[in-house]
């Protein structure tokens, strides 16, 4: 290998933000903050404004965003059945693919837009489940349940939908 040639690490690398994590995709390009990004099934990952943002995961109905990290998990050996489910769950949300009724939760959908839209603009998902469930605690009927919730952040359809 010649000596002249100089290999990127983030050992010595400049202006990459040395007080939070890199982002997932950028790594040594950093530039600015990054945000912890949960894509459901426990798995999050930390990311630059452009990456987190809904106009790049909602790419070509989400494929680059699902290619990139899958390359990037695989390899570095840790592709685990969890990121694939989220990767998986992921595409299906772009796509709308999940698009038929359900029942259950259909009881309450006002409230899950009100929970969607605060997923969508990036607060944490438990955060938004104890405000929206405390917030409706004394009402007619009892809220729907924690895992309820959840899933309705883990489904992502946010994602499917205008802006």
């Amino acid at each position: 290998m010649p000596s002249d040639r100089y290999l990127a690490t983030l050992y010595k690398a400049r202006r990459v933000p040395t007080k939070q994590a890199v982002c997932a995709i950028c790594v040594e390009r950093t530039r600015g903050r990054t945000k912890l990004v949960e894509l459901g099934y426990g798995v999050t990952v930390h990311l630059c404004e452009g990456h987190a943002s809904r106009e790049f995961q909602t790419q070509r109905n989400g494929r680059d965003f699902v290619l990139t990290l899958q390359r990037l998990w695989h390899s570095h050996g840790c592709l685990s059945v969890a990121r694939s489910n989220a990767l998986r769950r992921h595409l299906a949300s772009c796509s709308g693919a999940e698009a038929r009724p359900r029942p259950g939760s259909s009881a309450w959908p006002t409230l899950r837009r009100e929970a969607e839209a605060a997923f969508a603009h990036g607060r944490p998902a438990q955060v938004v489940i104890t405000t929206l469930r405390a917030a409706h605690a004394d009402g007619p009927a009892i809220p729907p349940s924690t895992r309820t919730m959840r899933r309705w952040h883990t489904e992502r359809r946010w994602l499917a939908r205008a802006p």
